[in-house]
């Protein structure tokens, strides 16, 4: 029998006592070329069992064993891993210590290759895209020469090119013996030999992933409306280009977002959409072209691929609150309005309101994001992969937010790299990036003409 390079018994962690167990009695073995698939709906524990799994947080009570194995980690937001100030350097700091210098510069080398890095080496990685991200977060771990991965939603912000280039590198990986555990809301469960499905920090289900009812279930859609006439602008692009560093990012880009429309922007990792978002709400400026913005009434709001990276608070209710502050709400209307938006996304605000924004799990931190832009309200929403790292009740909740701001008046537009994601959102869609158009046909689009 093969001796386990992990085994956790019994494991339980709080974050608070006040509250339940983050994980409650859970038990899992990782042996040398197994692949795990640790499922759950968000706040379910996934996140924190690879945690404990790599000794970043502590038991509460259970035992942790470990054999003689080395460990490495792709957290889920890429962003928090990353400790040099170029992609190049990156690469050569993630190669173990002791290697000779040939060695090192020909591990590079090959993880370039691999995970097609060549065009972004002198770029620091916090300026990459989500896609970018996840490929040197990836590359960095293969360079690791690891005996276990612990790879947390690792396909999340991918493209279908990346996700075939991932999927083909952990195959590999664990091919050549080494033991993976993979963190999923399920949909991508069939990739393991065996599953662990977790909810409400307790183990549902051990076993094969096929005798698990898994994934996220259909995409939640919206209700279309009958648009008869053009709606009032909110946003205009036209002939738009932006350069980072003299680098082109986006050329010659028309779009416009009327009051009531939701647009979709869509394109592969790298084709410059959240450059796009960031043009259209104003924290860029153009190189060309012009930029027009209806937005005297309610100021736009932009949420990024990873939202929870501009939380600062110390509990949800001061995030939400802290945004009506500056708008002028007293303080006296605030504590409804935020309470009401945590309601709006699902959220309890008796379970939610004063825990700190930080000790949520993925999924939880972008539905607080979606009760702040709730709460504020703006005449035009702008956001960015948002369907990214949510489970079938999260993705729900982002259509019921957009359809409410929708028919507030406001504008919305949603930059993905998922065409389906978009369909279900969107009324019509945009392409960049080199997109053919029978890629981004919507039949929305065609249905509302």
């Amino acid at each position: 029998m093969t001796p386990a390079l992990l085994s956790l018994r019994n494991a339980v962690v709080y974050y608070d006592r006040a509250s339940r167990p983050v994980l409650n009695s859970v038990d899992i073995e990782v042996s040398r070329g197994s692949w795990t698939a640790v499922c759950g709906a968000n706040g379910s524990g996934k996140s924190t069992l690879l945690a404990v799994l790599a000794g970043l947080i502590p038991l509460s009570g259970g035992e942790l064993r470990r054999g003689p194995a080395h460990i490495a980690v792709l957290l889920q937001d890429p962003d928090n891993q990353f400790v040099a100030t170029s992609v190049r350097h990156e690469l050569a700091m993630s190669v173990p210590a002791g290697v000779d210098a040939g060695t090192r510069e020909h591990r590079v080398e090959s993880a370039v290759d691999r995970f097609a890095l060549a065009p972004v080496l002198d770029r620091n990685p916090h300026r990459l895209s989500g896609g970018e991200k996840q490929r040197l977060a990836l590359a960095t771990v293969w360079l690791e020469a690891p005996d276990v991965m612990l790879l947390d939603e690792p396909l999340a912000y991918l493209d279908a090119d990346s996700r075939d280039l991932v999927i083909a590198f952990v195959r590999d990986m664990n091919a050549d013996g080494v033991a993976v555990v993979w963190a999923t809301p399920g949909d991508d469960a069939d990739l393991a030999s065996e599953a662990i499905v977790l909810e409400d920090g307790g183990t549902a289900y051990a076993g094969p992933p096929a005798g698990w009812a898994h994934g996220r279930g259909p995409v939640a859609r919206r209700e279309r409306r009958t648009i008869v006439t053009a709606p009032p602008p909110v946003l205009t692009m036209q002939d738009v280009s932006f350069a980072y560093d003299g680098v082109p990012a986006l050329h010659g880009v028309d779009l416009a977002a009327g009051a009531g429309e939701c647009v979709g922007v869509f394109g592969p990792n790298s084709a410059g959409k959240s450059t796009l978002l960031l043009l259209a709400g104003g924290a860029l400026v153009p190189d060309a072209g012009r930029i027009v913005r209806n937005d005297a009434a309610a100021p736009v709001l932009y949420l990024p691929q990873s939202p929870e990276r501009l939380f600062f608070a110390e509990t949800v209710r001061d995030e939400i609150a802290f945004g009506l502050r500056r708008r002028g709400v007293p303080d006296a209307g605030t504590h409804g309005r935020t309470e009401a938006s945590l309601r709006g996304v699902g959220l309890d605000p008796a379970a939610f309101a004063d825990r700190s924004p930080f000790q949520l799990s993925a999924g939880e931190m972008r539905r607080v994001a979606f009760a702040i832009a709730d709460a504020l309200a703006p005449t035009l929403l702008l956001l960015d992969e948002p369907a990214s790292c949510l489970d079938t009740d999260g993705q729900a909740v982002l259509v019921a937010l957009v359809e409410r701001r929708l028919e507030a008046g406001a504008a919305v537009v949603v930059a993905s790299h998922d065409r389906a994601q978009l369909d279900a959102l969107c009324d019509r869609i945009v392409a960049i990036g080199g997109v053919s158009a029978a890629e981004a046909a919507s039949p929305r689009a065609g249905e509302r003409d």
